[in-house]
Parts: C-alpha cells; structure tokens; sequence
C-alpha cells in the first residue's frame, strides 16, 4: 500500500491530508485542523483529535516461574555436584 504525502494549504509541510468542511479550496493537515481559528464554529471538523483505549494485558506472575527456574537449576546443579 503506497500513501502519498500532499503539501497543506496552509502550512505548506507534507503530511496526510484531508479536505476542509468551510474552505473546500483548502487541503489541511491535523495539524492546521487543529489549530484553526475557525474550529469553534466548524459544524464537522475535518480532523477530529480522538482518544483509544488501550486494551488492557493480564498480568501474568514472572516473578514465580522466574524461582521456579532458578530452583530447578540449583536442584540439578546440586545433583551434578553429587554425582561427581
């Protein structure tokens, strides 16, 4: 998939952009949408800033199966010194 990078209307960097809901003329970047002195009476800005969830892990306990390991290898350590 290949995104092409356009220059903003209004800050004249390139990122990807989205047409303006007041100014169809003018191709915006989130940035400039963001910013705009306008947004207060944009009935449906073009870029709307939006928060995710992050999805939460289990945590699994490392700590119990890190000493299991560590046990293990002490017992077998051991029983190497025993038979030698």
């Amino acid at each position: 998939m290949t995104i092409y990078w356009e220059r903003c209307s209004v800050c004249g960097k390139y990122h990807v952009l989205k047409q303006c809901i007041l100014d169809e003329d003018l191709m915006v970047c989130p940035y400039c949408c963001l910013i705009c002195p306008k947004r207060n009476i944009c009935h449906n800005p073009t870029w709307l800033p939006t928060l995710k969830i992050a999805i939460k892990a289990e945590a699994r306990p490392r700590k119990r199966e890190a000493e299991k390991i560590i046990l293990d290898l002490l017992s077998r350590l051991e029983e190497s010194e025993k038979k030698s």
